[in-house]
């Protein structure tokens, strides 16, 4: 039986606290409050790069960004969002990843995903002419995948909650939380006192403080990431697919880089593990003045796109990825700590999660049972 009449805090004003805000109203629940305690899309949706695709490599990653995919294409139906669709592929190296990817091919078929495809070196260098690929044996490419501008996107999402009733406070703090005689949650803000029955943390790289507050635990550690533009003088002639060079539980750092315009790319290292720059979401420089890892960019991107070895490097901005000590994330109740809902852990791949994760929280407070994404239930946040 749905439960509707209920009220929940959700604390962060993120594309992830954005859209379980969204998902309860959908559901019908009317007392829906988003706490954020700078502005909407200040942290780490803001500064995503904004890919969005499908092709991850288990059922329930997948089916998370499935609905995800359908969640960005009705934003764009029905609000104006802009897509652009230039495909996504995941490069592979060994025998071993292009099983994975012929499995994740099978899954996506499943779940609705038709176009999805495993490709081979020559159909990998029709896609993207002139990329290097004598290290590849193929990639998992998605034609229909692509990017958006995460910024908006949340402002967009935040448009229509506001347009529905929803409150969304900014430059709102949780500073303190306890549960009263009755089983309801008494949360004091920096604008004043409010109650819920439920509150849910997607609170991102401030997960943590978040759940010390609830009393219920959400490791989270921050580690700060850089991307960058690399430019050239003349049009490279072709919309650059978004190209990932990296498998994750790999241990490994990949370059990643996606089109922006006729002359430019956005380009980066990516991981989804545990390596380096654990930070205060605080206090971490978002400028990128690291030149180090300017040329480390620069070097990896001239190896895999001979035409960018002597393409400008400029715009660096450093963002958080918000990464779970096993690198999934949590999504759901606590076991011991009723009235507390998870949605955080995203890491490096929050923002194209975001409904998925949104739609499943909401679920679990609406239905008492994930019913979109079943297999979730491995991302409990006391697993």
């Amino acid at each position: 039986m749905a439960t509707t009449d209920v009220s929940v805090a959700v604390v962060g004003g993120g594309a992830i606290g954005l859209c379980t805000a969204f998902e309860l109203h959908e559901f019908g629940v009317r007392d829906v409050v988003v706490l954020e305690k700078r502005h909407v899309a200040s942290a780490s949706s803001g500064l995503a790069v904004g890919i969005i695709e499908t092709q991850y490599l288990d059922p329930v990653p997948i089916a998370i960004r499935v609905y995800s995919m359908d969640f960005f294409g009705r934003l764009e139906r029905d609000a104006g969002l802009p897509i652009t669709r230039n495909g996504y592929l995941r490069l592979g190296h060994s025998g071993a990843d292009m099983e994975r990817y012929a499995r994740s091919v099978e899954i996506q078929r499943a779940l609705g995903v038709t176009d999805s495809m495993v490709l081979d070196r020559a159909g990998l260098q029709r896609v993207v002419p002139g990329m290097v690929c004598d290290d590849l044996l193929g990639a998992l490419y998605g034609p229909s995948d692509g990017y958006v501008d995460p910024a908006l996107t949340c402002t967009i999402i935040a448009g229509l909650l506001r347009d529905r009733g929803v409150v969304v406070e900014q430059e709102t703090e949780l500073t303190a939380a306890e549960r009263t005689a009755d089983g309801r949650w008494r949360l004091t803000t920096t604008r004043g006192e409010r109650t819920a029955d439920v509150v849910v943390n997607a609170a991102g790289a401030w997960a943590t403080p978040v759940g010390d507050l609830l009393g219920a635990p959400a490791t989270v550690i921050p580690q700060r990431h850089q991307a960058l533009f690399a430019r050239l003088p003349e049009p490279f002639g072709f919309v650059m697919p978004s190209v990932m060079d990296y498998v994750p539980d790999s241990g490994r750092m990949g370059l990643y880089f996606r089109h922006d315009s006729d002359r430019a790319l956005v380009a980066g290292l990516h991981t989804e593990d545990l390596l380096k720059d654990v930070v205060d979401p605080d206090r971490y420089r978002r400028g990128g003045d690291d030149l180090q890892y300017m040329a480390a960019v620069g070097e990896a991107l001239a190896e895999r796109l001979p035409t960018f070895a002597d393409a400008g490097l400029d715009g660096v901005w450093s963002g958080i990825y918000p990464i779970a000590p096993d690198g999934e994330p949590s999504i759901g109740p606590y076991r011991d700590h009723p009235g507390v809902m998870a949605a955080f852990g995203g890491g490096g791949s929050g923002f194209q999660s975001a409904p998925g994760i949104g739609r499943t929280v909401a679920e679990w407070i609406v239905h008492g049972a994930p019913r979109t994404v079943t297999g979730v239930r491995e991302l409990l946040p006391d697993r």
